[in-house]
């Protein structure tokens, strides 16, 4: 009974160890620097289903910052879409 009591408090201590990292290591480095700005121009293609099809699917391809812009465009539009609302004339 005593080694599952251990047992369970020693697992229940592991994540919040595993939790705590060198904040050194956080700093971008030039090397992730040159990866981030390489992945931005990696390509990637997504299939989309075509509304009214359940077999046809239309690929588009965009490169990742291409694809990052793109959600950022569609983000804006939705907030701006729910902040302007409608004047009710009265």
């Amino acid at each position: 009974m005593k080694a599952l009591i251990i047992g369970v408090s020693l697992l229940a201590l592991t994540p919040s160890a595993w939790a705590m990292s060198d904040p050194a290591s956080k700093e971008p480095t030039a090397e992730k620097k040159e990866k981030k700005e390489a992945d931005a121009n990696r390509i990637i293609c997504r299939r989309d289903r075509v509304i009214g099809s359940r077999l046809a699917t239309k690929e588009t391809c965009a490169t990742a910052a291409e694809w990052a812009e793109m959600r950022a465009e569609q983000r804006r539009t939705t907030e701006r879409v729910q902040t302007n609302r409608p004047k009710v004339s009265q």
